[in-house]
């Protein structure tokens, strides 16, 4: 069983079947030139000067950011670069949003978040949707339970930060399945990792990966447009020995962002 929705990108995997509802989704069309950066056409307001970046650091990301789309093409070795093959349309809707104050409204896991007049978390998916922050500010926890609609419809997110808010790990759990990912930086100033980890279960499925990023492209703000992705995924079964049986496959992939700020 091929598990590639859960190691093709980093912030921006959807391990869900669900979307943000979202008003305009990525045009691919436009998507044969460059990445670009885009500012909002509203006017200034004073709400846009409480902008509180913990969310967007969170999630690897610079400055009074409002919306990122992510489109995700196949990829193959070419020299010294990846040679761009076709978009992947299942996910050219991997969209994250911030609200005016900051605080994320969709994240890089499809996962909404509806807010009161106060900037308290009312909703999620459902209003029985929690969430979690720690005594800085970081989301820690997002937790999909439905009661009575079956055990499929309900997951978990736990998420951890290192001293500069920057994604460390994070484990997804669902129905019979859980997936935990290590973040890996090469410094101690940019946000986004060179590599990540994953390892994970399905039932008796296992899988494991590794993600390796070379970033090409970078805005005004210093967030990065292109990026490749080179991965390596290891998948097998659990026969109840020490050391299962694991077959390894490597893909590539190019990713472009178009990031709109307040």
């Amino acid at each position: 069983m091929r598990r590639n929705l859960l190691i093709i990108a980093a912030a921006a995997l959807l391990l869900t079947t669900f979307s943000c509802q979202q008003t305009k989704k990525a045009d691919p069309s436009s998507a044969e030139g460059d990445s670009i950066t885009t500012k909002g056409n509203e006017a200034p307001t004073e709400n846009a000067l409480t902008y509180d970046a913990t969310d967007a650091t969170a999630f690897g990301l610079k400055g009074n950011v409002k919306k990122v789309v992510t489109l995700h093409y196949e990829a193959k070795p070419g020299g010294q670069l990846l040679v761009r093959g076709s978009l992947l349309n299942n996910y050219n809707d991997s969209i994250i949003t911030f609200n005016e104050q900051g605080q994320v409204t969709c994240d890089a896991f499809a996962n909404p978040y509806t807010y009161d007049a106060e900037g308290k978390f009312i909703k999620g998916r459902a209003k029985t949707t929690t969430m979690k922050r720690n005594e800085d500010g970081r989301i820690i926890s997002y937790d999909h339970q439905i009661k009575g609609e079956g055990h499929w419809n309900s997951y978990n997110y736990e998420f951890k930060y290192d001293e500069l808010g920057r994604m460390q790990e994070y484990t997804y759990t669902g129905w019979e399945e859980i997936f935990g990912y290590k973040y890996i930086y090469d410094d101690d100033e940019t946000l986004w990792p060179v590599k990540i980890t994953m390892e994970g279960q399905a039932c008796a499925d296992l899988f494991e990966s590794e993600m390796l990023y070379r970033y090409l492209k970078f805005d005004d703000e210093g967030n990065w447009t292109e990026r490749e992705v080179s991965v390596v995924e290891r998948q097998g079964v659990d026969d109840g020995s020490d050391n299962p049986e694991m077959e390894t496959s490597n893909s590539y992939f190019i990713e472009k962002r178009e990031i709109t700020y307040y």
